[in-house]
């Protein structure tokens, strides 16, 4: 796949087909969108192409508004790369371009510039300066310029449509596994460690303290998780709060990896949530919340046996991350 940054920067013999969005999180909807983008791209000899933006729009336009990321930019990337397209083209979102028109915007970008000849969106789609642009717009202008539009249909799962905005309330209230399905893979985060307090380590269990930057926080609570650390993946349990036994003030994302001594922490890892296991709580005594901790590792360990079992000897992709053949369990879809 070819990254551009810029639009003028096209300069292949072929048209395209090409869907426009934020694409955040790159659910199950929007690879239903660039499955037939692709999909029409090699029926049509026409190169695929996502238009994405960086910042996300709201930050320029309504920076109060703006949403949290599900998947960090890196990660989009690369999950857009596993999934065939052609070209990726970033655009970078400033205030010249929140002032192009819809028009301004088909006529001199989509059409002259990247030789637009599908469009794939959503039948909500709207763009340009005060969503001057929408499906109307572009179906009155594909005669014009000699482009077809295609319409899709939404994904509907339980009544609800899929989105981006219902996968980060999932995330935000603890429903993790509901938001793993409609990902189609388990949510990570990404980012560096950090130290901690040490308190885990002299008193209860050592964890590696992860900083994701500008990703949604999954509800505070005890998860089963998974670790990947330099290519290696393991299973480990992880809390998300501000550990009240302890007078704990600031909201820590903390993991214990499960039946492996780390000598030294990681620069960085990436954690996925597989499913929650309970609400953090506050306990009377360090005792006794070394006791649930310990209650915490063994349902994690039962978790990833009943886990194995179900799928056998399938091995599938986590984010960015391939299971070690070698490894202690193997990822599956959500559960």
């Amino acid at each position: 796949m070819q990254i551009l940054y810029d639009y003028r920067d096209y300069s292949f013999p072929e048209r395209t087909s090409l869907t426009i969005g934020n694409f955040d999180g790159l659910h199950l909807g929007h690879r239903q969108i660039l499955d037939d983008v692709i999909t029409t791209s090699r029926n049509t000899g026409t190169r695929s192409l996502l238009i994405t933006f960086q910042p996300h729009p709201l930050e320029i336009l309504n920076p109060e508004k703006a949403p949290s990321m599900i998947t960090p930019g890196t990660e989009k990337t690369h999950l857009i790369e596993n999934l065939g397209i052609d070209l990726l083209l970033v655009l970078r979102f400033d205030q010249t371009l929140s002032h192009l028109s819809g028009r301004c915007f088909v006529k001199e970008i989509l059409s002259s510039a990247l030789r637009m000849q599908h469009i794939f969106v959503g039948k909500n789609f709207v763009f340009g300066h005060q969503r001057s642009g929408d499906v109307n717009l572009l179906r009155q202008m594909a005669a014009e310029l000699d482009f077809t539009v295609h319409v899709i249909p939404e994904i509907i799962i339980r009544g609800c449509r899929i989105s981006s905005t219902w996968i980060r309330e999932l995330i935000q209230t603890g429903r993790i596994s509901q938001a793993n399905r409609l990902l189609g893979r388990y949510y990570s985060l990404l980012g560096p460690v950090v130290s901690g307090e040490g308190i885990g380590r002299k008193l209860l269990f050592p964890t590696l303290n992860l900083a994701p930057a500008n990703q949604v926080i999954p509800q505070s609570g005890v998860y089963v998780t998974l670790t990947a650390i330099e290519g290696q993946i393991y299973p480990s349990v992880s809390n998300v709060g501000r550990r009240p036994t302890v007078s704990g003030r600031n909201l820590t994302i903390e993991t214990h990896v499960l039946d492996i001594e780390i000598s030294s922490p990681p620069a960085q890892m990436e954690l996925s949530f597989v499913h929650r296991l309970r609400s953090e709580q506050k306990f009377d005594s360090i005792q006794q919340l070394k006791s649930q901790i310990q209650m915490d590792c063994q349902q994690t360990r039962l978790f990833f046996r009943r886990l194995e079992r179900f799928h056998g000897q399938q091995s599938r992709p986590l984010s960015r991350i391939q299971m070690s053949s070698g490894g202690p369990v193997k990822a599956g879809p959500p559960d």
